[in-house]
């Protein structure tokens, strides 16, 4: 509350013009109402009591001079704000109305001093009281009076004339009984203004109370709080700081400068702060002018033309406890009483109550919020099984309630110098990383300490000797909170949380933490239980490797994860050669023992991301993801190489050579289902098996890649046209190679007429490239010029390769190839052997190869059916005796 001003000086209501004293009272109409006419100085006095006290100085003035010749007084009254301790409340010339009156301060002090009234001047004759004193400068004629009541000094009355001996004994007696009533008069005015403060104070305390106990929100009773003060004193500037004893700072959630809500930002140090001394000490603070700060210089004030003048600053206690500052400030000097004070403490005591069962309903809603996130953690992760979704799960749990941009989960791992990330995420992008060292990082302080720890700024983490088990990419890292997965005494690992902002984690975050990591590393042991128990299940007893059922979920998987990659994935077949006589040879337990060699080589010689399997009996099978035929091969000479280098060793010293054989299928060259690919793989295998040497090699022709037999480097241009022209023939020229290849040992071909009916099976229709698309692809009947165009194919075909070296009796197979064994075929119509052997053998394997293979506009045939067909042509189109060896050939060559 401002500095208490009892009475304003008000303008006289006597006349302008001064009567004489006997006169002047009955002339003067404006205040007859109080002073009745004739009466005594005394009876005016009293009247004037009890008049009102808006002007009682200026009507005591008005009194007092129609008595005595008063042109000047001077009243004031006592007030601590106030430079010299007086405030003055009245001040009139009445002869000069213009012009100050002037009363030299030092009467009034010596007057003061003594505790009576006293006069100041020359007498006729001296006064017998003894008290008169000489001004010394001609001043005139002066009366001091103290305004006592109860003897406390009020203030005082000051009158003066300028004429010399104008005041004697009677004059001094009027004027110490108008002090004597002016004290009376503003003891009662103290007493109402006393009265009147004390309502307001107690209707402000009512407000505060019902506005602190309506109020759970920090920053909205704040608020009113703020509107509450400002009713009764200068709130302007105003704030509210909570301290913390352990972290040594204060938070500011209410902050008013100048009228204007604003952020204060961060929290600010205890030290060096007119809160922070405040709170430190426990007492309360009113700062009155600038000089007053100057007896606090560790305080900060910031730029002079606009700091505080005046503060009062109150702690907020409970009992013994200051949990908090209130400060008001003001840019007037003298703004804050000690009753401002008074009543600023009592609020700050209310407040105090409030803001704790604030921050205890808080903490208990708080709680509340924990518990629900824990059993939704709980719930969530009661459904998963992977350890990867585990943790996926707890992050996504952990983000909702946490300023956690960085986010990983490490277990420990075999070696005790490492751990596994099992999941790490910066904002949005998952990092793979696998070990990560544990040597001097917060991973291993926690791990050892089985407790969380919790870092707030920067510096501090620059000042630890650890290290972050993750470092940031994407920003600097300023706040961490690092939890242990517990069960019981032991710690499987640790999750951590990380922000990019400075205090990000409280208790309440660590605390959260903490909980779920409990749970996270229950939930973390049962996955891997249930790992363990699905990894018997679906792995073989004899050599731990995946089984048959597993193997084909996982290709499945597989092919899936390459569509949607747009990556290539191959698979392996493979077998031991002979197993079946080594195990009726040497027993089953030989057998095992060449399995378990056999998955020895394998897991030595693949990927850590490749699968191995055994598919059944002595057959295993490998999958490569990410992987192209041409690096799958590569992969699958290792194989052979190893193996071929080994010899399985008996318990009697006999040493056993082992060799095996390898299939190789792709995805997408040999298709996009499970079915189709083991179908290719197994296929390659029983090729590699019966022919007893390695499978077929991958050539480039163009931008691709074909699994052939045969040197076709020298026209691989002319392949890649054929290709570009129709790639749907790729698969159709992989297999009429192949079954060149198995067909030329069965009918006992030469190596030279091996080689060129390999080259031969796959250029038989090279001519083609010279036939226009549009005759080619034509869907209707053919005209004859057209017909006869297509038929001149052999012919171009092989003029085109006739001249490359070694290609001359490839040339002439593809020339004769549509020739038939009864005459009627073409160019040239011959029959029986005079069609040279390489051209006959290529009629009957490129039909078959035709019959059996999917094509896009016809669906193949199975084999048996296919055979039915060329028995059918057998004598007409094909060679008689030609079909019925490649018949038993592939009847012999199907698994039984």
């Amino acid at each position: 509350m401002g500095s208490l001003q009892p009475f304003s000086g008000g303008s006289s209501p006597l006349p302008q013009d001064p009567q004489p004293s006997a006169t002047r009272g009955a002339a003067d109409g404006s205040y007859s109402s109080f002073f009745p006419a004739g009466s005594s100085y005394y009876s005016r006095l009293l009247a004037l009591s009890s008049g009102p006290e808006d002007h009682f100085f200026a009507n005591l003035h008005a009194v007092i001079r129609d008595f005595m010749d008063v042109p000047i007084l001077v009243a004031a009254t006592a007030d601590v704000t106030a430079p010299d301790g007086y405030r003055l409340q009245y001040q009139r010339n009445m002869d000069e109305r213009d012009s100050l009156p002037v009363i030299d301060r030092k009467f009034v002090n010596q007057a003061l001093r003594s505790g009576r009234t006293m006069l100041f001047g020359r007498l006729p004759k001296l006064p017998t009281g003894g008290y008169l004193q000489s001004t010394g400068d001609g001043a005139g004629s002066i009366l001091v009076a103290p305004m006592r009541h109860e003897g406390k000094l009020l203030g005082y009355i000051a009158i003066r004339s300028r004429r010399e001996g104008m005041y004697g004994d009677l004059e001094l007696e009027y004027l110490t009984a108008a002090a004597d009533l002016a004290a009376v008069s503003v003891r009662s005015k103290l007493v109402g203004d006393e009265a009147r403060a004390r309502s307001t104070e107690l209707r402000l305390m009512l407000e505060a109370a019902r506005a602190l106990s309506a109020e759970r929100d920090l920053r909205r009773l704040f608020s009113r709080l703020h509107r509450l003060v400002g009713n009764v004193m200068d709130a302007g500037t105003f704030y509210v700081a909570l301290g913390s004893w352990e972290q040594g700072v204060m938070t500011l959630p209410y902050c008013i400068d100048h009228y204007k809500l604003v952020d204060p930002g961060g929290p600010i140090p205890l030290e060096g702060s007119l809160s922070g001394h405040v709170f430190r000490e426990g007492a309360a603070i009113i700062v009155r002018t600038a000089e007053d700060w100057r007896r606090y210089p560790w305080i900060e004030r910031g730029d002079e033309t606009d700091s505080p003048v005046s503060a009062l600053a109150v702690p907020m206690r409970i009992g013994a406890r200051t949990i908090g500052v209130i400060c008001a400030q003001s840019t007037r000097p003298h703004a804050y009483t000690e009753r401002d004070r008074d009543v600023m403490v009592a609020i700050a005591e209310q407040a105090a109550i409030a803001v704790e069962n604030s921050q205890h309903l808080m903490r208990a809603d708080q709680r509340a919020r924990e518990l629900q996130l824990l059993s939704e953690v709980s719930r969530a992760l009661s459904s998963q099984l992977s350890i990867r979704a585990l943790c996926q799960t707890v992050c996504n749990e952990v983000r909702r309630v946490m300023d956690a941009k960085v986010f990983f989960v490490a277990l420990a791992a075999e070696a005790e110098s490492a751990m596994r990330l099992e999941f790490a995420i910066e904002g949005d992008e998952v990092i793979d990383v696998d070990l990560v060292p544990l040597e001097n990082s917060f991973a291993k302080r926690v791990m050892e300490t089985r407790q969380p720890i919790v870092l707030q700024t920067g510096e501090e983490i620059d000042r630890q000797p650890h290290r972050t088990i993750h470092q940031s990419d994407g920003g600097s890292v300023r706040s961490v909170a690092m939890a242990p997965l517990r069960l019981g005494d032991r710690c499987i690992g640790v999750m951590s949380a990380q922000s990019y902002s400075e205090r990000a984690f409280d208790e309440s975050s660590v605390r959260i933490l903490t909980a779920i990591g409990e749970q996270l590393a229950l939930a973390v042991q049962n996955a891997q239980l249930f790992g363990d128990a699905k990894s018997r299940a679906d792995r073989d007893p004899l050599t731990n490797l995946f089984h048959h059922r597993y193997l084909k979920t996982r290709l499945e998987e597989e092919i899936s994860r390459s569509r949607f990659t747009n990556q290539p994935l191959v698979v392996l077949m493979m077998d031991i050669d002979n197993f079946k006589l080594v195990n009726d040879t040497y027993g089953h337990p030989a057998g095992d023992d060449a399995l378990r060699m056999l998955t020895a080589v394998l897991q030595a010689t693949c990927r850590g991301t490749d699968v191995i399997g055994r598919y059944g009996g002595d057959e295993f099978m490998i999958i490569l993801p990410d992987t192209d035929a041409e690096h799958g091969l590569r992969i699958a000479e290792g194989i052979e190489v190893e193996v071929a280098g080994r010899e399985l060793h008996l318990h009697d010293g006999t040493a056993i050579p082992l060799r095996c054989s390898i299939g190789l299928a792709s995805v997408p060259a040999d298709g996009w289902t499970p079915g189709e690919i083991i179908a290719k793989a197994d296929a390659a295998l029983y090729q590699s098996k019966r022919q007893g040497r390695p499978m077929a090699r991958l050539q480039r022709v163009g931008t691709t890649q074909l699994r052939l037999d045969g040197n076709f480097e020298p026209v691989s241009e002319l392949l890649a046209a054929l290709l570009a022209r129709d790639p749907a023939t790729r698969s159709h020229l992989e297999h009429v190679n192949r079954l060149g290849k198995e067909f030329a040992e069965v009918v006992k071909l030469s190596e030279s007429d091996t080689q060129s009916l390999l080259l031969a099976s796959v250029l038989h229709d090279i001519g083609k490239i010279a036939i226009p698309d549009q005759v080619l692809r034509k869907p209707g009947r053919l005209t004859r010029d057209e017909y006869d165009l297509i038929r001149r194919h052999p012919q171009i075909g092989a003029m085109l390769i006739e001249h490359v070296p070694g290609f001359k009796d490839a040339a002439n197979a593809v020339l004769h190839h549509h020739e038939r064994y009864d005459g009627r075929g073409y160019p040239f119509k011959i029959a029986g052997e005079e069609i040279p052997l390489l051209a006959r053998i290529v009629t009957l394997i490129d039909a078959f190869s035709a019959m059996v293979m999917d094509r896009p506009y016809h669906k193949g045939m199975d084999e048996a059916a296919a055979l039915s067909e060329l028995r059918k042509g057998a004598g007409t189109q094909f060679d008689p005796a030609l079909v019925e060896r490649f018949a038993q050939m592939v009847i012999d060559a199907q698994p039984h």
